[in-house]
């Protein structure tokens, strides 16, 4: 009997006529299952595939990973070094060219959804799973590395004379939150996936952003 056919023998069957229930619980039981699996199983390939991908033989990657949980904790950690390297880029580019602390805001907000679009596998990765699976407080997580750069960046902001009613931190928290719900709409099912929406789509934050501000 395979696992598509076994039954629980220890589950009371539900009385005739009660069919929605049971199919709600079998609904809640796959959430359940999702939940231990995005927190248990954070990377969907295994070390063989990986090794195959890049050619050497599978016991070669146990010479750099211990396991699958420590490749996606250095796959995790390698995202938000690369996203964070590619936003001060930007800043860096956009300062050169004499742009505002607004202007060089709206190159980081850009140079994030360009990552998060040609990097989906990473992001989702990044973001994907329950964090304590890093084993680490929140203040060392590497995704403080890149909340830092988005609070940085509104720090620029407030040096130039532009003040929030919330604050620096929940304003950097708002543009990052709009900027990652959006990307993950605009990878759903029904999204169209065109670049030009997220660019436009970070624009319209930066925008609302700077418009909120008072000097």
């Amino acid at each position: 009997m395979n696992e598509d056919t076994a039954t629980d023998t220890t589950r009371r069957r539900n009385p005739r006529g009660q069919g929605d229930r049971l199919r709600a619980e079998i609904l809640a039981a796959v959430a359940r299952l999702l939940d231990q699996k995005l927190s248990g199983n954070p990377l969907p390939v295994s070390l063989r595939e990986v090794a195959r991908e890049v050619g050497i033989a599978a016991q070669s990657m146990y010479l750099h990973f211990a396991d699958k949980d420590q490749l996606a904790r250095a796959v995790a950690e390698d995202g938000y070094q690369r996203v964070v390297a590619a936003m001060r880029d930007a800043d860096t580019q956009a300062a050169a060219q004499g742009a505002d602390a607004g202007e060089r805001l709206r190159a980081q907000a850009h140079a994030f959804c360009t990552f998060a679009r040609t990097e989906r596998g990473v992001i989702r990765l990044m973001f994907g799973h329950n964090s304590s699976s890093f084993a680490e407080p929140g203040r060392t997580h590497p995704a403080r590395l890149l909340w830092r750069q988005w609070a940085d960046a509104i720090h620029i902001c407030e040096a130039e004379g532009l003040r929030w009613p919330d604050g620096a931190e929940q304003t950097a928290m708002l543009l990052w939150s709009a900027l990652f719900g959006r990307f993950a709409l605009w990878t759903s099912s029904f999204g169209r996936q065109d670049a030009r929406e997220l660019a436009t789509f970070a624009d319209r934050v930066v925008d609302a952003l700077l418009r909120d501000a008072h000097r």
